[in-house]
Formats: C-alpha cells, sequence, structure tokens
C-alpha cells in the first residue's frame, strides 16, 4: 500500500462517520471528473484514427466501467448511511420511551375507582342490539306545509295552462309519440 493510500485510510478512519462519508463522497466525484476527462481525452483522440467508431466504443466502455464501478461504491455509502440514519431513529425513539415510562413512574398513579357492590350495580345489558328504527320525519306545521302545497299546485297548473296555449297558438299541432311494440 502506498504512503497516500494509508495516510488517506488513517486520515478516514480517524473521523467521524458523517465527515467519513463525506470524504468518501468527495473522493468519488473527484474519481468521477478524473473518468469523465480522460473520456473527452480519448474521444478527441479517435477522430484522428481511421476506426473512429470503434476507437469511441472502446472509450466508452472504459468510461462505462469505471463510472460503474464509482456507482456501486455510491450505492454502498448511501445504504450504510441509510442504516446509520435508521439506527440513530431507533435509538431515539428508545430513548423518548425510557424518558416518558420514568415520567410515569415518577408521577403517582391515580387512584383506582371503588367498586360498587355487586347488589348496587345495575344489572348488565343484552348483548343483541334492538333493530334500528328509522328516524320519523320532524312533526310539519301540517296546516302552513298545505297552504303551500296547494300554492305550488296552483302555479303548476297555471303554467301548465300557458303553456299549452302557446303551444295551440303557434298551431303547431304535436303528434303523440307511437305506441311501442
Amino acid at each position: 500500500m502506498n504512503r497516500l493510500a494509508a495516510s488517506m485510510l488513517l486520515l478516514v478512519l480517524s473521523q467521524p462517520a458523517w465527515a467519513q462519508d463525506e470524504a468518501e463522497r468527495e473522493r468519488i466525484r473527484t474519481e468521477r471528473a478524473r473518468i469523465e476527462a480522460a473520456f473527452a481525452e480519448q474521444e478527441k483522440a479517435c477522430y484522428s484514427r481511421f476506426a473512429v467508431n470503434d476507437c469511441i466504443d472502446e472509450a466508452r466502455a472504459r468510461r462505462r466501467a469505471g463510472l460503474a464501478d464509482l456507482r456501486r461504491q455510491e450505492v454502498s455509502l448511501n445504504d450504510q448511511e441509510r442504516k446509520r440514519k435508521a439506527d440513530q431513529r431507533l435509538r431515539e425513539a428508545e430513548e423518548r420511551q425510557a424518558e416518558q415510562a420514568r415520567r410515569q413512574q415518577a408521577a403517582p398513579a391515580p387512584a383506582p375507582a371503588p367498586v360498587a357492590p355487586r347488589a348496587a350495580r345495575p344489572a348488565p345489558r343484552p348483548q343483541q342490539a334492538a333493530p334500528r328504527q328509522p328516524d320519523a320525519p320532524p312533526a310539519p306545521d301540517t296546516r302552513e306545509n298545505l297552504r303551500r302545497h296547494q300554492e305550488r299546485l296552483e302555479e303548476a297548473q297555471e303554467r301548465k295552462g300557458r303553456v299549452e296555449q302557446r303551444a295551440a297558438e303557434r298551431n303547431k299541432p304535436s303528434r303523440p309519440l307511437p305506441v311501442p311494440p
């Protein structure tokens, strides 16, 4: 292992997890930029050759392989971060539950309600429920409702008469609909 890699590994191991992740992400970004720059250089060199397409295809394959490896590293990093955050949330939830349990133990327990003797208790209700009755309509003011109803009937009759009169004035005899077979 070369000195640079060893010192980088030592630096990464001495930092907290979030700092390690950020350093690793920065390394991946740098490596990705290096791969893209190398591809651009190779692509430019391919245009000076006779078999341009084959050369570009090979350069793309190298780029794809390098980026795929970086993507696997990035996915692994994301997975570790996700697990770390889930563990943190779990610890926080456990701490809240422990705090709540401490509060409940510290608070005085409410006195239980006195139980009435069996003879003084009301009889238990039967478990079978009676069928539900439909709601009865509210008692209407019958005189007022009848008067309004009569007015509406009279208005409807007047409207019907006006419509029939207009139809007769137009002198358009209307034919009845045919009787269905």
